[in-house]
């Protein structure tokens, strides 16, 4: 991985220094876990590990593309315990630093092996259409939320896992399994991020808590109180204002939380975590499937720490 941050630093070299100095205001932290996922599927086959490289951090530049664009549309004040790119140097700048990180990733994905930029390009795509669906239509039910997260979050870390299963030359119905693994881990990844928007300790997340809420932003242990709630009608019509005061933010998350919710939620990210390391069987035993069955295993820790440590503390 030491690698990938000295490959992303390379990466926006070229650029002048005013641009350089937002985009290395971009770079750092993260948990990196689209390029290690490009990394672990392609030690799955035979690879030319020169090929590995620059699809594992054109896949990151994308990512943190995507969540500079985020920002801007969502508002949000931070990102990872620091203010979001938007909020130092103003919209357009921001903007124009997400486009350049979007460019520098194509440029980079031009020159790698068939395949990679048509999955990559599609799940730029789906991206989109999840944010679109986010901001106009809010999850109504299970199957709405599951959808969007599917496409705003599971897609591309679906297609890190194709690409690094291209990139090692596995067969078709491997990296379709890979490529499952990916869906169901990203899946259950953003079922536990959206656990600690209700929960969370913002310096843990990096980013203030009830965010979703205060956005009117329905979330699955919110589905999950809705469906049982008394007061349903009362907080459906409150959450489609889409702009919950903070007050409102927190009786609601409390009240998601009282009613075991969170928990159930839990248990479903339990459920598509166990479906990633199914879909793993189909390939073969070897040191990189293990670290991939692991991450699927460690993708709950955050929640399960909040659940057991934490709930008995206050609303932040």
């Amino acid at each position: 991985m030491l690698d990938v941050e000295a490959y992303l630093q390379e990466a926006i070299s070229a650029a002048g220094p005013e641009m350089r100095e937002l985009l290395q205001y971009c770079l750092p932290g993260g948990k990196r876990l689209r390029p290690l996922l490009v990394i672990l599927s392609s030690n799955l086959g035979y690879c030319r590990p020169q090929q590995v490289l620059p699809v594992a951090a054109a896949i990151e530049l994308i990512h943190l593309a995507s969540l500079t664009h985020d920002d801007i549309l969502d508002g949000a004040a931070t990102r990872r315990n620091r203010p979001a790119l938007h909020r130092l140097f103003g919209p357009l700048p921001a903007v124009l630093a997400g486009d350049y990180l979007f460019a520098t990733a194509f440029h980079i994905l031009a020159r790698t092996k068939k395949g990679i930029m048509q999955a990559v390009t599609q799940a730029i795509r789906l991206m989109c259409e999840g944010e679109i669906e986010q901001q106009q239509m809010p999850a109504g039910d299970e199957e709405t939320y599951l959808r969007r997260v599917q496409k705003k979050t599971a897609a591309l870390i679906a297609t890190a896992c194709q690409c690094g299963g291209i990139l090692a030359n596995l067969t078709l119905n491997q990296i379709r399994s890979l490529e499952q693994y990916g869906l169901y881990l990203g899946t259950a990844f953003q079922m536990v991020d959206d656990i600690l928007d209700l929960s969370g300790d913002p310096k843990v997340t990096g980013k203030p808590c009830l965010q979703d809420l205060q956005k009117g932003i329905v979330t699955l242990p919110v589905l999950y109180f809705l469906n049982t709630s008394p007061q349903k009608s009362f907080w459906h019509e409150m959450l489609a204002r889409r702009s919950l005061g903070l007050e409102e933010a927190r009786e609601l998350a409390r009240q998601v939380r009282a009613s075991g919710s969170l928990e159930a939620s839990v248990r479903t990210a339990q459920q598509y975590a166990n479906q990633a390391l199914l879909a793993l069987e189909a390939l073969p035993p070897c040191p990189p499937r293990e670290k991939l069955a692991e991450l699927a295993q460690k993708v709950l820790a955050p929640a399960a720490e909040i659940l057991t440590y934490k709930l008995s503390q206050p609303i932040p």
